[in-house]
């Protein structure tokens, strides 16, 4: 029988990762519980020092080293063990340097191009990136590449990623960083944001199949900064619950708790 447990979800950081603390921190003390762990879901930006801003794939004007040296150099500390991903705003030459995941300051890990952690027996795939049309069928370029290349090439998953994900087995939660399809319209979006989207905004097909054969209990979203919550329903009557949050600069709408019962079933405390 699964034991309690709880553990905090976060959207994009983009560099504020003392906020992300403060706010995580904050719904902790405010539901009377602490997590065991956070998973973020991508444009963590883990830049180091000016040097790592050189391969984020961003104008100039979002290129901003942040709050994270401060971690990396242990002069504060994550309160809670971190997983995250990769998403289309990080220091991929970084990143790359340990495709299959990485510990990269105290209590901080990336999970890698495609990966998995066990948190207390919840099974947590995570997969980098984004859809890019053409670009997500072929392999990426070599790391040897960046600086001869748009940083941008470095920024999408490949289709085979998706593959190896699906390979790592059964989930109980799956976080990506761009959305799968079939969510909501772009006339949805609109609606509630009142913000311009465009096509590949709705979401992307491989990603909407990959969901569909791992069929996770949870899926994690990130890149949209959009707050979403949707249940998808599958033909053998399970359902994964979707949760998509906005950016670290929203404040509340960045993070939720999640707490997994005794029956293993897993919900967000609100």
């Amino acid at each position: 029988m699964p034991t309690p447990l709880t553990f905090a979800v976060v959207g994009d950081v983009h560099g504020e990762h003392r906020a992300m603390v403060r706010l995580v921190s904050g719904l902790a003390r405010a539901r009377g519980v602490e997590p065991a762990a956070a998973l973020q879901v991508g444009d963590f930006e883990p830049h180091r020092h000016e040097g790592d801003l050189e391969s984020m794939a961003a104008p100039q004007k979002y290129r901003h080293v942040g709050d994270f040296p401060r971690f990396y150099r242990g002069e504060e500390a994550f309160p809670w063990p971190l997983y995250f991903i990769g998403g289309n705003h990080e220091p991929y030459a970084l990143l790359d340097e340990t495709p299959e995941g990485a510990t990269l300051a105290p209590g901080c890990h990336y999970l890698g191009r495609v990966g998995a952690v066990e948190l207390h027996g919840l099974r947590v795939v995570g997969v980098s990136g984004i859809h890019h049309p053409e670009r997500s069928r072929g392999p990426r370029p070599p790391g040897t590449q960046f600086r001869t290349v748009s940083n941008k090439e470095f920024t999408y998953f490949t289709e085979a990623e998706l593959d190896q994900a699906l390979d790592l087995g059964p989930a109980d939660v799956l976080m990506l960083h761009s959305w799968p399809a079939g969510l909501v319209t772009l006339e949805e979006l609109t609606a509630a944001t009142g913000r311009r989207f465009f096509g590949e905004d709705v979401g992307n097909a491989p990603a909407q199949a990959l969901v569909a054969l791992m069929r996770p209990k949870l899926l994690l979203l990130g890149h949209m900064h959009v707050p979403l919550r949707r249940t998808l329903r599958w033909p053998d009557g399970g359902e994964t619950q979707v949760i998509a949050m906005s950016h670290v600069g929203a404040g509340r709408e960045s993070v939720a708790l999640i707490t997994r019962d005794e029956d293993g079933t897993l919900r967000e405390l609100r």
